[in-house]
């Protein structure tokens, strides 16, 4: 209620795009990010949906924290609070499951330069929370005097993507999206392209980060294992180990996009447990993943799959499982099983 979205065909530069519009009744309003959660988690969205969605408010939220020197509960959103912004983010999540996409990567961010007016006066472009955004993503300058990047755009692109990219990629469709603006000397497009990635096993080279803490308390080891995945890590664990003087301690791993590193590591060192970090490039193998939705009789779940020599390998995903346990009162187990032997049935 309150909102209407409509699309149109148009031009930038003589290349035909999509552009996507919001049209709102409402005046602008302040919000925090607990009214910015409480409205996504209310809605009929899916749980993928909505944790995605809620991250990014996250991320932007940790950044404005940061550059405005306040507690994050009491940061308010200004021009992302708005509905349009919680469409426009929730749009973007909506779009890659709807088309199925596993994974997103994207190439150098485009910004601006000059000055920006909003809500805290006079800012320069990049803006400052947008800075924050980008560490670790490598971005191109250009003579364009005006923001192109804003913090919402930024958010979106460094919580949904990594900046690596994708090996024997094979285009199938291309698409491009149109900015409200018609820059002079820039084209203002999004260009998405969709494709697959080659059969079988393919490489790749992530950052692994890691220190050791014999000093912290659990309940703030677990609260910064949440943060970094938040901000984009792709694994972390926590090995006991014994250090020297007999000393029992957690040795914490970070595995993270190379793009990411620096971003991991003031994350790490925040929280006042360290005063050093490990860090060294290692290659891994993968296997091309793909989502698939199983029909059980608690409903339709979505499990990921991948082929490895013509053998299909099936991973229900552990929150979803736990999810569905919970709402029907079940085993975790139970709704496993269920999972797995209506795989059976259908392959």
């Amino acid at each position: 209620k309150g909102y209407r979205i409509k699309t149109e065909k148009t031009s930038r530069h003589h290349i035909t795009a999509t552009r996507f519009i919001v049209e709102i009744d409402e005046d602008h309003t302040h919000r925090h990010l607990g009214d910015i959660e409480k409205i996504i988690d209310e809605s009929d969205l899916t749980d993928h949906v909505k944790e995605r969605s809620i991250n990014i408010f996250r991320r932007l939220a940790l950044a404005e924290a940061k550059v405005h020197g306040e507690p994050l509960e009491e940061v308010h959103f200004h021009e992302v609070g708005m509905v349009d912004a919680i469409l426009d983010v929730c749009g973007a999540v909506i779009g890659l499951e709807v088309l199925g996409i596993e994974k997103l990567y994207c190439s150098a961010l485009t910004v601006g330069h000059g000055t920006v007016e909003t809500q805290h006066g006079t800012m320069p472009v990049p803006a400052p929370a947008t800075g924050e955004l980008v560490c670790g993503f490598p971005i191109k300058y250009t003579d364009v005097e005006q923001e192109i990047l804003t913090p919402t755009g930024a958010a979106v692109l460094t919580t949904l993507s990594t900046a690596n990219r994708p090996q024997n990629f094979i285009p199938e469709i291309i698409g491009y999206g149109a900015g409200s603006k018609d820059i002079d000397n820039l084209p203002n497009l999004l260009r998405l392209s969709i494709g697959t990635t080659q059969r079988g096993m393919h490489q790749d080279e992530v950052s692994l980060l890691e220190t050791n803490f014999d000093r912290t308390p659990p309940e703030q080891l677990g609260y910064l294992m949440d943060n970094l995945f938040i901000a984009g890590a792709l694994d972390v664990f926590i090995t006991p180990i014994q250090m020297k003087k007999n000393r029992p301690a957690q040795k914490l791993s970070v595995l993270c996009p190379i793009n990411k590193e620096v971003e991991m590591a003031g994350i790490i060192f925040s929280s006042g447990g360290t005063l050093g970090l490990r860090r060294s490039r290692i290659k891994r193998w993968l296997l091309p993943r793909q989502e698939k939705t199983v029909n059980t009789k608690y409903g339709e779940i979505p499990v990921k799959l991948a082929k490895f020599n013509e053998k299909v390998l099936y991973f229900p995903e552990f929150e979803v499982v736990a999810r569905v346990a919970s709402k029907f009162k079940k085993g975790f187990d139970e709704i496993y099983f269920e999972i797995l032997g209506q795989l059976r049935k259908e392959t």
